[in-house]
């Protein structure tokens, strides 16, 4: 019985595979990923703190210990989550809010809007905007698949506390 469910699995992984591509492309397009294939894209604003402020406690959201070492990475002493995780639309240019800019009810920055820009050959191209008035903005550009993660600092909207960062996070698809 072993050597049948040795030899099933031996064939089933080593030579299907094997005799299968051996016939070769059925035709001599590429195809794109399909779009049920794509990970869900997920973002998190990351905003700093003034040192001197004191610690306030409430329901805080948690900062990713990959997040906390891409920032201080950058110099940045102290820092908050702003938002959780936002998933965003999956539709180019189809932007939506991801945070209101206020912070325990108080108003500390402008909205902060987030589109998927451009999603093809296997690449994501995600711009943030807001901030401030003036419109600061930041793009980041990653794999697009699951396990894909980037922080990137928006140094336009940078303070006399630091640099607001976004994190980006690509989710295994949601069925």
């Amino acid at each position: 019985m072993n050597r049948f469910l040795l030899a099933l699995s031996f064939w089933s992984y080593v030579i299907t595979p094997v005799a299968l591509s051996a016939d070769g492309p059925v035709n001599n397009t590429t195809t794109q990923p399909v779009a049920e294939n794509r990970g869900s894209v997920y973002v998190k604003i990351i905003g700093p703190v003034d040192p001197a402020a004191p610690v306030v406690a409430r329901d805080q959201p948690v900062i990713e210990s990959w997040i906390t070492k891409s920032i201080e990475h950058r110099g940045q002493g102290k820092f908050n989550a702003v938002t959780r995780w936002v998933p965003l639309v999956d539709e180019p240019y189809e932007g939506e809010i991801l945070w209101s800019g206020a912070i325990d009810g108080k108003a500390h920055a402008c909205r902060v809007y987030a589109d998927i820009t451009e999603r093809k050959d296997g690449w994501i191209k995600i711009s943030f905007r807001g901030w401030d008035p003036f419109g600061s903005q930041a793009t980041a550009t990653l794999k697009d698949e699951p396990g894909s993660r980037e922080v990137v600092p928006v140094t336009q909207a940078k303070t006399k506390h630091g640099i607001p960062h976004v994190a980006i996070f690509i989710g295994l698809p949601v069925k």
